[in-house]
């Protein structure tokens, strides 16, 4: 099977969480070559985008990278001299192929839903969510958890292919209102 064969069945075979962790569970040795061979550049340019808002010192920025996967986002944030990144992700395995890198401060292995997570509101700089909009993985509601745990004046980096919000029922007409939402609740203000 290729790559994106792989990546496609296992996106649209699992319907429950447990099974697409289950699924990444599986997947988690294989899937950084599998990236590679889609060329799948989503990690860099959330790189970037964070390199551009912090364009001074770096090491005191505190990200929180969901749905960190194998650690690609956070090799690409230690490139650009960021230190203090934790990883989250429900997948033991793909956390286990994260802890490798050596670029993570703290793992943490849980879904990132509209449930609060065990952390302090107000924690971190930025969260970043990089290639987590497909066959439903987060809902929209994990937003609200993304503005209690962000710093006043800190940010919500999301990178997602725009087929992703325009074909995904979940997505489809709800993730881009909802965002508008909470920008007139002012709980945060759209920068792009």
């Amino acid at each position: 099977m290729d790559p994106a064969e792989r990546c496609f069945e296992g996106h649209t075979q699992t319907k429950t969480r447990e099974e697409k962790t289950q699924f990444y569970d599986s997947w988690s040795k294989q899937y950084e070559e599998d990236m590679h061979t889609v060329e799948y550049r989503g990690p860099a340019i959330v790189a970037d985008v964070l390199a551009e808002l912090y364009p001074g010192t770096r090491e005191n920025v505190c990200i929180l990278d969901v749905a960190a996967g194998t650690g690609l986002v956070g090799v690409e944030l230690a490139k650009q001299g960021f230190v203090k990144v934790d990883a989250l992700d429900p997948s033991q395995g793909m956390l286990d192929e994260a802890k490798t890198k050596g670029v993570y401060q703290k793992m943490i292995c849980s879904y990132f839903d509209e449930k609060e997570l065990n952390i302090e509101p107000d924690t971190y700089d930025v969260i970043v969510i990089c290639g987590a909009c497909s066959n439903r993985h987060l809902p929209c509601d994990c937003l609200w958890e993304a503005v209690r745990l962000v710093k006043p004046g800190g940010y919500f980096v999301m990178a997602t292919r725009p087929t992703q919000l325009n074909t995904i029922q979940e997505y489809k007409g709800h993730l881009e209102p909802l965002m508008d939402e909470i920008e007139k609740e002012g709980k945060w203000e759209k920068v792009r």
